[in-house]
């Protein structure tokens, strides 16, 4: 059963959550330090932590339901949908586990609000919202070309921005610095799953960023995004404003060189689901090297 159970919570977008959580600590903690003390600050991070994993569980088991449901995942040949759709996991399951899960970001969610602000509240209702939207409602966002930018922000710009205020108790300009390529990181792994998808999807009469774009320009803006997320880093590095050890994550080219060359190189979509493992490893190479060139430049 928990076998059937992992590739409905689709864990290759965990990094999703794990790099911009990492990237707004470390940040903060290079450029401002920690208000209230580091120890208090990295215990606050591992709660945001668990309440964003959490959240994001929910809402991919909820977007898995939904597409089920609708039957865009009749006849799938690959992704994450394979137990529910051979009724291995029933919908009722998922629902049920949606309505246990969402207990740990409320009780997470409350304490920190309590402790560190208030707008944590409205913040994270916005981002949940978001999520649900994703693939609920009578107009899901996964089915119009914001599915990408949506998702970046919920899941990158907020986590970054939420994370770097429990170290600084402010928000700052500074933090547009980390979470721009981070949102744009968490928008690439949709777009991957997007292209993957085009044909399903356009089969269902979805209109994505990669159906609207068309195939090859979708391909060709994901490399940009890439290009600039590396020139991002050099450009605050020419300006001294990051150190010269951010530049370990440059190294995050080597996955994002495979998911581009795999692109160029297949359409068969079950090769093409090795890109998700490459993209996902790019968000997190990134994130995480960047990471640990600032904090060992403190």
């Amino acid at each position: 059963m928990i076998q059937e159970l992992i590739p409905l919570t689709r864990p290759r977008t965990l990094a999703a959550a794990l790099g911009p959580t990492i990237l707004g600590a470390a940040f903060s903690y290079y450029t401002f330090g920690a208000l209230h003390g580091t120890g208090l600050a990295i215990f606050h991070t591992i709660l945001i932590f668990l309440a964003v994993v959490s959240a994001q569980i929910i809402a991919n088991l909820w977007n898995e339901l939904k597409d089920f449901k609708s039957g865009l995942d009749a006849g799938q040949k690959i992704g994450n949908a394979g137990s529910l759709t051979r009724g291995a996991v029933t919908p009722k399951l998922i629902s049920t586990m949606i309505k246990v899960l969402m207990i740990v970001p409320i009780i997470i969610g409350l304490y920190l609000s309590a402790t560190i602000t208030w707008w944590y509240i409205p913040a994270g209702i916005i981002c949940i919202l978001i999520s649900f939207l994703y693939s609920g409602g009578p107009k899901p966002i996964s089915r119009t070309p914001f599915g990408e930018i949506s998702s970046g922000i919920a899941m990158g710009f907020a986590i970054v921005l939420i994370t770097g205020f429990a170290w600084t108790r402010e928000l700052s300009l500074a933090f547009l610095i980390p979470a721009l390529p981070a949102t744009l990181l968490v928008g690439s792994i949709m777009l991957t799953n997007n292209i993957r998808d085009i044909r399903n999807d356009e089969k269902h009469g979805r209109r994505t960023l990669p159906i609207v774009l068309g195939r090859d320009r979708a391909i060709s803006l994901m490399s940009i995004t890439y290009i600039f997320n590396f020139f991002w880093i050099g450009a605050w590095i020419y300006l001294k404003v990051l150190p010269i050890p951010a530049l370990l994550a440059l190294l995050a080219i080597i996955p994002a060189f495979k998911t581009i060359k795999t692109f160029y190189t297949h359409v068969d979509e079950i090769k093409l689901d090795k890109a998700m493992g490459t993209t996902a490893g790019a968000a997190m190479l990134y994130q995480l090297l960047l990471s640990i060139g600032l904090i060992i430049s403190r």
